[in-house]
């Protein structure tokens, strides 16, 4: 049974209050302020379930990494095609953006150029890692004659990073409500379709 906002306990909500700042309005809104008026809450409240706003940052992004590394290991172990084992991760991969409201690829794009390197190097890290996880997941379709043999894998793998990331941004500059990929499956066909023999 899925939670209402409602049920969430004040360090989730939060959270998801920071993700939806870090999205809608940029991080020079990313304030105690601005959060906790949107739980209810003083900004001082804010600081009993966290030590610093870096604390909440660092936590949206360490779930998201997280969670999308899981999903890989869990779909390699599902002994599924490898067509289907890159299907159901990008699925999950989706899944966790919208559940986080987007907040990473923002992140990702703003601790780039920030000069932030705590941040920085987290994101960086989680990249690398996925890239070499998903990329080996590939070079297993090609090996078995189902992926075109003229990609690059690590270079797929970005695509479809990017794809994401553009994504969201086309969802921030659209100023939209609602999921970020309105059609999960037929973005993930679209990518198979460039990649994927004929």
């Amino acid at each position: 049974m899925l939670q209402t906002v409602e049920d969430l306990s004040t360090k989730e909500k939060i959270i998801l209050a920071g993700a939806e700042i870090i999205v809608k309005e940029g991080l020079r809104k990313f304030t105690a302020k601005n959060i906790g008026s949107k739980v209810g809450i003083t900004d001082a409240a804010i600081y009993k379930h966290f030590t610093s706003l870096d604390e909440i940052i660092v936590e949206i992004i360490n779930r998201y990494i997280s969670r999308c590394s899981q999903n890989v290991d869990r779909a390699i172990a599902m002994n599924l095609s490898t067509e289907e084992t890159l299907k159901q991760v990008m699925r999950e991969h989706i899944k966790v953006l919208e559940e986080t409201k987007g907040a990473v690829p923002i992140l990702c794009f703003e601790f780039s150029r920030s000069g932030n390197k705590k941040f920085f190097d987290i994101l960086h890290g989680f990249v690398e890692s996925y890239k070499e996880k998903l990329s080996q997941i590939i070079e297993k379709g090609i090996n078995e004659g189902i992926v075109r043999e003229d990609i690059d894998p690590k270079e797929t793998v970005m695509l479809f990073v990017g794809l994401i990331q553009a994504k969201v941004f086309a969802y921030v500059m659209e100023n939209r409500e609602g999921p970020i990929i309105r059609n999960p499956e037929g973005l993930i066909s679209e990518l198979f379709y460039g990649i994927m023999k004929r």
